[in-house]
């Protein structure tokens, strides 16, 4: 696996190397420490509105054209993302042209212009990014589901893109606010990962010192904020258990679940595991009665996230709405029968899980922009990296003892919530259909092409 190496620039930006001996490309990506849960109610959407406005025009590069020029005239990647806990924003090029990918990146992170009318421009664009979503219930239900599970705590409930009306309100203002606050070097980490030749080059720590030399255009705070300590800890989740929204679709498109681990927890390689066995690939437990034996759905995958405080553990799939009773009851069937022992995670479901995890992370750490966000969205949320060889050595160590006891921790039937978007005007018969799905009835009811493990 890759050898990495952390340094830190005199003005305290952690700088990770990530020397990949058969690249040609690298990719230079910096971290911020800062996402949506951290927005006041007043700029909800802010943090991914500067993902956007950064590439509106830098002090080197005052406009999108010229910046865009510069990147597509050595045929580089450049891009930007957002979370709920971190933002990132990266320059992927070929290894000879490392020196302008840090150039571009430390000028969109330190000298941004934020102009109003850029700003005033970019809303109507990103109006239009939240309009599509929600026109899109298959990327929309999650929103739901989010809200409905973390009700209790705006910043985890409410939509990275934010909220129309916030949207509309930014002023230049908003961005020197929260460019003060929350983008100082103690709070940023630069993931610079491909080429060997040109990240072990003796030059290579003068060009990032020199490229975040520059000082920052808009004041920055002195003192790192620790976001693990900004996050106010959810003691309790949301009250209600059930969101419809009624939509005229030719699919319904649902989410089920209950509340997870956080990321600090041990237990997190297990449910992994168990994650990967109920809908995590083609011959999962999910994908094998709702899909192949029964052709209720196209799409259905169980899904785990994690926070620095709390996380959700469930599945979506879409389904014909004339069947959304039964899939409902045999989704939720598939994940009670983990925790009451009817159908027992075998040794066998146990090794093909594990060898898929290994597999897939082993894939995905042969591309420099992978493998740049694998390391340093490590160290930037807990403080330290844990290597690829480290984690997998903790999903090999998961037993079946460890799946039957967080099955039975987690999946309890008063817990689980459910969203969905359809052609459902009754909430209480969708109620109804969940309600029954939580009576534990005899096997018959499910497929009998599944002999019991």
């Amino acid at each position: 696996m890759i050898q990495h190496q952390v340094s830190y620039t005199s003005r305290g930006l952690t700088v990770i190397k990530l020397p990949m001996p058969m690249a040609e490309s690298v990719t230079v990506l910096t971290l911020a420490n800062t996402g949506s849960r951290y927005e006041p109610a007043k700029w909800q959407g802010l943090a991914h509105f500067l993902e956007h406005l950064v590439f509106k025009g830098t002090a080197k590069y005052p406009t999108a054209q010229s910046l865009a020029t510069i990147v597509d005239g050595v045929g580089a990647d450049f891009n930007a993302f957002t979370s709920k806990e971190y933002t990132g924003y990266y320059v992927r090029s070929a290894a000879e042209h490392v020196e302008l990918a840090l150039d571009v990146v430390s000028d969109l992170l330190l000298t941004p212009q934020c102009r109003q009318e850029d700003i005033d421009r970019e809303k109507g664009v990103i109006i239009e990014e939240l309009n599509m979503y929600a026109d899109s219930p298959q990327r929309h239900i999650d929103n739901v589901f989010e809200n409905l599970l973390y009700g209790a705590d705006p910043g985890l409930a409410h939509d990275v893109v934010g909220v129309k009306s916030t949207i509309q309100s930014f002023t230049t203002q908003d961005f020197k606010q929260f460019l003060h606050h929350w983008y100082g070097f103690n709070n940023l980490v630069l993931v610079v990962a491909g080429a060997e030749r040109v990240i072990s080059s003796p030059k290579f720590m003068t060009q990032v010192e020199t490229a975040f030399s520059k000082a920052p255009q808009l004041k920055r705070a002195d003192n790192a904020i620790n976001q693990r300590a900004a996050a106010r800890p959810i003691q309790v989740f949301g009250e209600d258990r059930l969101k419809v929204v009624y939509r005229q679709t030719q699919q319904a498109h649902l989410v089920l679940g209950w509340p997870g681990f956080s990321r600090q927890n041990p237990d997190r390689y297990a449910l992994s595991v168990l994650s990967t066995i109920l809908g995590g690939n083609m011959s999962s437990r999910l994908f094998t009665e709702v899909r192949e034996q029964r052709g209720l759905c196209y799409y259905i995958h169980s899904s785990e996230d994690y926070f620095h405080d709390v996380g959700v553990f469930g599945g979506m799939a879409g389904v014909d709405p004339a069947r959304t009773a039964e899939a409902i009851q045999v989704m939720i069937g598939e994940f009670l029968d983990l925790a009451d022992g009817t159908q027992p995670v075998t040794e066998a479901e146990l090794n093909r899980a594990k060898d898929y995890l290994i597999g897939k992370t082993v894939l995905s750490l042969e591309d420099s922009e992978s493998v740049a966000q694998y390391y340093g969205i490590r160290q930037l949320l807990q403080g330290k990296i844990e290597t690829p060889d480290e984690a997998l050595a903790k999903v090999k160590a998961v037993k079946l003892v460890d799946l039957h006891r967080i099955a039975k921790q987690l999946i309890k039937p008063d817990q689980l919530r459910l969203a969905i978007i359809g052609p459902f005007k009754s909430k209480s018969k969708i109620a109804k259909w969940v309600a029954d799905s939580l009576v534990r009835k005899p096997r018959q009811i499910r497929s009998q092409t599944r002999s019991k493990k």
